[in-house]
C-alpha cells in the first residue's frame, strides 16, 4: 500500500472509527511512532473531535428536519391540502428511524434491567398511535 494509502486509512481509522494507534499500527503493518507524527502534523485529534461532535449533532438535526415536514404536513392539512406522498414518505421514515433510535437510548438506559423489551415495545406502540391520530399514517412498526 502506498504511503498516501496508508495515511488516509490510518486517518479514517483514528478520526472516524476511533482506533488506537496501536490497533492501527498492527492493522495497517506500520510503527506507532510514525502514526503519532502523522497523527500531529495532520491534526488528527482535532478531525476526531469534529467527527464526535458531528455524530452527537446529527440527531438534533433529524429531529428538526424532522419537525419542519411535520409543521408543513400540518399546514397543509389544515388548509385541506394534500401533503405531497414524497413529503409524507420522508416524514414517516424519518419518524421511524428517530422512534428506533430513541428505543436504542433508552435501551442503554434500561440494560440489565430485563424490563427494557416489555417498555421499548408500549413506548414505540404509544408512539406509532399518537402518529396515527395525528397524521392518518399507519408507521407500521
Amino acid at each position: 500500500m502506498k504511503k498516501s494509502q496508508l495515511y488516509d486509512e490510518a486517518e479514517r481509522l483514528y478520526a472516524e472509527e476511533q482506533w488506537t494507534f496501536d490497533a492501527i499500527a498492527r492493522k495497517l503493518e506500520c510503527s506507532d511512532r510514525t502514526l503519532r507524527g502523522w497523527a500531529k502534523e495532520g491534526r488528527w485529534d482535532v478531525k476526531r473531535s469534529e467527527f464526535i461532535n458531528l455524530r452527537q449533532g446529527l440527531p438534533a438535526d433529524v429531529q428538526d428536519i424532522a419537525m419542519l415536514l411535520a409543521r408543513k404536513i400540518k399546514t397543509q392539512l389544515s388548509k385541506d391540502m394534500e401533503p405531497s406522498p414524497h413529503t409524507l414518505n420522508a416524514f414517516t421514515r424519518i419518524a421511524a428511524s428517530l422512534l428506533k433510535v430513541r428505543e436504542y437510548e433508552k435501551a442503554m438506559e434500561c440494560e440489565g434491567e430485563g424490563e427494557h423489551e416489555q417498555r421499548s415495545d408500549n413506548v414505540r406502540a404509544a408512539a406509532a398511535a399518537k402518529f396515527k391520530e395525528v397524521f392518518g399514517v399507519d408507521l407500521e412498526i
